[in-house]
């Protein structure tokens, strides 16, 4: 591995590992007894229950620190199976902590409007209130207590066990290709993202073809993972009380129907300008038969590889010193303290993230860097992730839980202030500012026809998972179906890739669903606040600051419109935002002009 990873433990299963492990079990325990005592007595003290949540705050910090170590070997080695081991049997903790926060969620319910008013009131809790609401609002679709700890119990070797099955084996299998250079490849997974952003159009084709020939061959196990997702989530929706499938992933996103609602109106009303940046790409490269594979492609303007490791980490620091000196600063540190896993290597899984522990408010990033700038963008973004997380260092554990839409526009956000930093430096050789920029449409794609596409096949999925199991044609069938409303005539009939539910991971993450439009949401969103940057400068960053510092503790809707002054729930703003991306689309443009001359 390339990270550091002793500020955790200084080695997996020893004493100290063992022991932290057992205390964090015991708290565990002896919170379930506290709580127990304090919802059989219904004259209890506010003190008791602030005395306890503090405990809990603490508790959680262990937590997450024991959560994101594990998270971090299986990710980095999943052929590990000590690690496998261990992710698997973290999922009795992970129950445990179902089951105590089904417990205070039920505290927070069952206090009366007063009593609940006074308990936030007080001043060790007081800036905590938003989270113990969030708690009292989840009170009213719950199952009876006895229910819910079934659940819990059940989950390790349900819906999570079907969820570590896919990331086991999507981490362990490998798949054959025909690369155009060097014949017979076989590649691990993780490796797929890489190949489908290569400038040679022949490698994306033949990777396409071979990773979609080893997902066939598991297409039952990998459809019958999806069908008991979101089977199971339809079951525990019905015994909740919850009608709608899409309100557990909003209290989530923490947005309201209405914000979902106005944010794919503008996508969908607008969608011909995306299909226009997708020819005008397709177009420059002499593509006349347009597909899927095409979607994430840089222009082939160089032979060879793009930036090595240290190239690319080096243009990365110099963009953000440039626009955003402390984002620049902290960047050197990520390196300097190695909290970064980047190289390709067999046995690690696919994709890329940030975690973090709130025990030592550090972060750790994880991606596979196979020098390309889609690697480049992917290590900017998972920056801005770490840099929302330093900025939320000092706040209490209860008030640092913030949802992905606003953890995915600190993250693009990161990307916007890369792009600018390569764009403004004149130092920097006009062709690599057209490969950024470059990259920059590429994402742009991405997030206006790529993500709409996952989010809408997902919510079809979960339409049609109520009347049955889907089976992998079925599956095919509407992921190429999902795929030809949202381009178009801008793809070529076959020019879909129907197995690309098996391969996006994001499916399949059992602790959240609909891993799909709180990216585009954040992508927007960070267009607002470039749009400001560039006008008041400083200022702006400091707005933005604030909005990263009240991400865990008011709602999006709410943070927006405190810190940007907008309001998310009118369709006009979003679209405003994707009317804005002509901008970047028209330098674009004529930089590639200039480059050509």
């Amino acid at each position: 591995m390339d990270w550091d990873l002793e500020s955790y433990f200084t080695e997996f299963g020893n004493p100290t590992f063992l022991a932290f492990k057992q205390e964090l079990n015991d708290s565990l325990a002896d919170l379930n007894r506290q709580i127990k005592a304090l919802l059989e007595d219904s004259t209890v003290a506010l003190k008791n229950w602030e005395r306890f949540l503090l405990d809990y705050e603490h508790v959680m910090g262990n937590y997450s620190h024991l959560s994101s170590y594990i998270s971090c070997l299986t990710a980095a080695d999943s052929g590990n199976d000590a690690y496998l081991k261990e992710e698997s049997a973290f999922a009795d903790i992970r129950a445990e902590v179902a089951k105590l926060s089904d417990k205070i969620i039920r505290g927070m319910g069952g206090l009366s409007k007063s009593d609940f008013s006074s308990l936030v009131g007080r001043d060790r809790l007081a800036n905590a209130a938003y989270k113990l609401e969030e708690f009292r609002e989840q009170a009213l679709r719950r199952m009876p207590s006895e229910l819910e700890d079934l659940t819990a119990d059940l989950g390790i070797n349900g819906i999570s066990a079907w969820s570590r099955l896919y990331f086991t084996t999507m981490g362990n299998i490998k798949f054959r290709y025909d690369d155009p250079e060097k014949g017979d490849c076989e590649v691990p997974m993780a490796q797929l993202n890489s190949l489908l952003s290569s400038p040679d159009r022949e490698r994306r084709k033949a990777a396409l073809k071979g990773s979609s020939r080893t997902l066939e061959e598991h297409q039952y196990l990998y459809a019958g993972a999806l069908n008991a997702l979101s089977g199971t989530r339809h079951t525990l929706n019905a015994r909740r009380g919850i009608d709608n499938f899409l309100d557990p992933s909003l209290f989530q996103a923490r947005i309201k129907h209405n914000t979902l609602h106005a944010l794919m109106s503008a996508i969908e009303d607008r969608v011909s300008f995306a299909r226009e940046v997708f020819e005008f790409r397709n177009d420059c490269m002499g593509i006349t038969d347009p597909g899927w594979v095409d979607l994430r492609a840089p222009m082939p303007f160089f032979e060879g590889n793009g930036p090595d490791w240290h190239s690319g980490i080096s243009l990365i620091s110099t963009a953000f010193h440039s626009v955003y000196p402390a984002l620049g600063t902290f960047f050197d540190e990520l390196l300097e303290k190695r909290w970064i896993d980047y190289s390709p290597r067999e046995n690690k899984r696919p994709g890329g993230f940030c975690t973090g522990s709130l025990l030592t408010r550090e972060s750790r990033i994880f991606m596979t860097y196979k020098e390309t700038l889609n690697d480049i963008l992917t290590l900017a973004h998972e920056a801005g992730h770490a840099w929302h997380s330093r900025l939320l260092k000092d706040t209490r554990v209860l008030s640092s839980g913030y949802p992905m839409t606003l953890a995915e526009t600190a993250s693009t956000f990161a990307e916007r202030i890369f792009t600018e930093g390569v764009l403004r430096n004149e130092a920097v050789d006009p062709a690599i500012k057209l490969l950024v920029l470059d990259a920059e449409i590429e994402h742009m794609l991405a997030f206006l026809l790529d993500l709409p596409i996952r989010f809408r096949f997902e919510e079809e999925v979960y339409t049609r998972r109520q009347e049955g199991s889907l089976s992998p044609s079925d599956l095919c069938q509407l992921m190429k179906e999902t795929q030809r409303g949202m381009f178009g005539e801008s793809m070529v009939e076959g020019g879909e890739d129907p197995w690309f539910w098996a391969s996006k991971m994001h499916f399949y993450i059992d602790e959240v669903q609909f891993y799909n439009y709180p990216y585009t949401f954040g992508y927007l969103l960070s267009t607002g606040f470039m749009d400001q940057f560039r006008q008041e400068g400083q200022n702006a960053l400091n707005a933005y600051e604030r909005f990263l510092a009240l991400s865990g503790s008011q709602g999006c809707e709410e943070v927006v419109s405190t810190t940007l002054g907008e309001d998310i729930e009118d369709p006009n703003f979003w679209g405003r935002m994707i009317d804005g991306l002509q901008r970047p689309f028209t330098q674009y443009q004529e930089l590639l002009q200039q480059f050509k001359a």
